[in-house]
């Protein structure tokens, strides 16, 4: 496993065990409505539960919209090199050096005598 995904896997493992947990004490919080059981949320109890739900809310759309933010091409970038990455091949990137150096292969299909110089006041090569 890779260490992206093994850190997808360890979010939703602990996702998993939170929502477990919400689950046991929403059912708790049910059963002591239900009955007159000595397991009572106290005001303070269910304002604690309340506000850690709302942060875990909070948070969750800080991270949606960040990821709304992307474009399109970049997360399409990243799922192509996560998935050259999991099938162990080597993702090439070229650069501007490479697209430069004179030792480049013909099947590359980037030789032809172009040489691209970059202005870093520019955000395009000329």
């Amino acid at each position: 496993m890779t260490s992206s995904s093994a850190k997808v896997d360890d979010i939703f493992r602990e996702a998993g065990t939170a929502f477990n947990k919400l689950s046991e004490m929403t059912m708790s919080l049910q059963a002591a409505e239900d009955s007159l059981s000595d397991e009572v949320w106290s005001p303070e109890d269910l304002e604690t539960l309340r506000s850690s739900v709302h942060r875990f809310a909070v948070e969750l759309n800080k991270i949606s919209q960040h990821i709304k933010k992307r474009t399109i091409s970049q997360i399409r970038n990243t799922l192509k090199r996560k998935a050259y990455e999991d099938l162990g091949i080597p993702m090439r990137e070229v650069t501007l050096n490479m697209l430069n150096a004179s030792e480049i292969d013909d099947a590359d299909g980037l030789s032809g005598g172009v040489k691209l110089e970059f202005d870093p006041n520019e955000d395009a090569a000329t």
